[in-house]
């Protein structure tokens, strides 16, 4: 074999692995971009959970104050919702 041939023959093994050394990165890079697409989306579904549960905290809490106007502060209905009210502010996310 003359030295041209061998010479080829080297680069033609050399393009091979680097071409697989490459598939491999761009698999190893796909695996990460997708990791942390899941890593993202878990982090804003907490958020919005959390968002969800504040919402529906003060939601009730209103509820609670406008059956507490309603009652217009006196008898035992309005200190069992007085006591209610601080228990769901009390309630952490």
């Amino acid at each position: 074999m003359d030295t041209l041939t061998q010479t080829r023959q080297q680069l033609d093994v050399l393009l091979v692995q680097l071409a697989t050394e490459r598939e491999t990165l761009e698999a190893r890079e796909q695996a990460v971009a997708q990791a942390t697409e899941l890593l993202s989306q878990d982090a804003a579904v907490r958020a919005a959970w959390h968002e969800g549960a504040t919402a529906e905290r003060w939601r009730i809490v209103r509820l609670i104050d406008h059956q507490l106007i309603a009652l217009t502060g006196a008898g035992t209905n309005a200190i069992v919702l007085n006591t209610l009210r601080r228990t769901v502010l009390e309630v952490e996310g």
